[in-house]
């Protein structure tokens, strides 16, 4: 009986809003903020200039108990991995922090732990850009895995 009572509260209060005109989403949060869109179409591959990133204020909702957006903004020196049209936001993965390590490449992968440091040599398995996950293969059976501190280097974890 209480949870058909609280349906048809929430129904009325939607009702009563909707015919005011403005929506309340229960337990939705609304924000302003800034977001980067594209100045120009870019394709696949292109590196973003300054020219290439407008700003522009939009309004987001989302409910209090899902993640919230990603507002973080392309800067530029990023890199297109996809055709991405004008006035479209450029948010991962559509572009990402240009990579700092290659695949196939030769690497440094390092491993510290107070006064000990390991240093090995081996090959990058996966492209990845500073703080990414990248997997270091030593010989053909093994493999470590670490995060990329910089230009083909890998700390390992």
């Amino acid at each position: 009986m209480t949870l058909v009572f609280m349906r048809l509260a929430i129904s009325t209060c939607l009702l009563a809003s909707a015919v005011s005109g403005s929506v309340s989403v229960l337990g939705a949060q609304e924000r302003t903020v800034t977001v980067s869109v594209a100045a120009r179409a870019l394709v696949r591959g292109d590196t973003l200039q300054a020219s290439d990133i407008a700003t522009m204020d939009t309004t987001i909702v989302w409910r209090w108990n899902s993640v919230a957006p990603d507002t973080t903004r392309a800067l530029p020196g990023w890199v297109t991995r996809r055709n991405i049209a004008l006035g479209e936001v450029l948010r991962a993965p559509a572009v990402m922090p240009p990579p700092a390590i290659t695949s196939g490449t030769r690497v440094t992968a390092i491993w510290q732990d107070g006064p000990l440091r390991v240093v090995v040599t081996g090959i990058a398995t996966n492209t990845a850009a500073i703080g990414a996950p990248v997997g270091v293969r030593i010989d053909p059976t093994r493999r470590l895995d670490g995060i990329a501190a910089g230009p083909n280097t890998v700390r390992l974890r």
